[in-house]
């Protein structure tokens, strides 16, 4: 079983795990065999990455559920192509998720929680990313349809490890990154349920009830002698921003931990690009520049630079309009300044296709830019 996004699956590949939408609904089956018809759908469903069959003799085709419904079905072999390795596999995953669920419950029911789970699981993500830190890059990639309330405290978590690595620290530092990470958002088992999951805007009164999460958390987390001070900062400060603007004390960047700094913008990221009830997920590279464009007022310059150098904006094999009104597909993802990738010229700007067309590095074209993506899919021609 191998994962791969979205933008990558192919007509023919074999579903490995069940592909579930964001309301719970079953919308494949193990075992249904995609159709483009599928992909295309899946992707509108904002789907961010599936699970493949390696290879797989196909005698009899496995039909899919009611919601997508069949255009064909095929029966000779296939293999899996182009495959996204797991950052953090995802049985590690749900084994994080349920940790934060059951200290969550104990946090609800008003019990005394532990971490000793939670400690574990962060032991594993770490040596996981510092395994994989040469694919680390791909954080666009991190982020699992799933439960939002659970798995945006891992993500978050894995985002956070992940830049503390790309920042030079040792095992401790990430250790205690980690614990904070996962659980900045504890205190929003003390804020009812009915803000918490409200369609539509809050009113004044209910955002205000919504900014105490952050002081709950943090005398949650403070309470727990398995929790050190650094750590429980995080839930006190993650929504403080470098300007002081933030809340719950309008504290500017001298006075916010370099945690908590890290934490406010995998935070931000992962809520940005997270399906919910309420709003649908934006796509990675305009939640990339949401981010940067709020290094220096509301986030740390510094970690948001290296934040936005560790993730992929503009994917490579993505189809991209050109404010020239060229399209050309991303071949290659400059570091240092991810909004000027190289680009290989498809189409001139009358639409024309173009065989064997140039490739620019926006890098050296300072008046030219990405206008929009069209598409997230790798390109058969690539």
């Amino acid at each position: 079983m191998k994962r791969i996004a979205i933008y990558n699956a192919k007509p023919d590949m074999v579903i490995a795990k069940e592909i579930y939408g964001r309301n719970g609904r079953l919308l494949l089956n193990k075992g249904t065999v995609l159709t483009q018809k599928w992909i295309d759908k899946l992707y509108l469903y904002g789907v961010p990455t599936v699970y493949i069959e390696p290879e797989r003799n196909l005698s009899e085709p496995v039909r899919g559920i009611e919601v997508l419904t069949p255009g064909r079905e095929l029966t000779t072999d296939r293999r899996c192509r182009e495959d996204l390795p797991d950052i953090v596999p995802h049985i590690i995953r749900e084994e994080a998720e349920q940790a934060v669920r059951e200290i969550m419950q104990d946090i609800k029911a008003g019990s005394l929680f532990k971490t000793k789970k939670a400690r574990a699981i962060i032991e594993k993500i770490i040596n996981q990313l510092i395994k994989n830190r040469h694919i680390a890059g791909k954080l666009a990639d991190i982020r699992i349809l799933d439960d939002y309330t659970f798995s945006h405290s891992v993500n978050v978590c894995i985002f956070a490890i992940s830049t503390g690595i790309f920042m030079g620290y040792s095992k401790i530092r990430l250790r205690e990154l980690g614990i904070g990470a996962l659980l900045h958002d504890v205190g929003k088992m003390k804020i009812p349920e009915a803000i918490l999951q409200k369609c539509g805007p809050l009113t004044e009164r209910e955002f205000e009830q919504i900014k105490k999460h952050t002081v709950l958390g943090y005398q949650l987390l403070s309470d727990n002698r398995e929790i050190t001070p650094n750590a429980a900062l995080i839930a006190l400060q993650h929504h403080e921003c470098y300007n002081g603007s933030g809340y719950p004390r309008g504290i500017d960047n001298k006075d916010i931990h370099e945690y908590s700094k890290i934490v406010a913008i995998a935070d931000v990221y992962d809520a940005l690009t997270a399906d919910r009830v309420y709003k649908n997920a934006i796509l990675p590279y305009e939640a990339m520049e949401i981010i940067i464009a709020s290094g220096g007022y509301q986030f740390n310059p510094k970690i948001t630079r290296l934040f936005v150098e560790h993730c992929e904006i503009y994917p490579v094999g993505s189809t991209v309009e050109l404010n020239t009104g060229e399209y050309g597909i991303i071949t290659d993802v400059n570091r240092a300044l991810p909004t000027r990738p190289t680009v290989k010229i498809i189409k001139d700007a009358q639409g024309n296709e173009i065989d064997n067309g140039a490739e620019i590095n926006l890098m050296e074209k300072p008046t030219v830019f990405v206008n929009t993506i069209i598409s997230f899919r790798r390109m058969p021609y690539l």
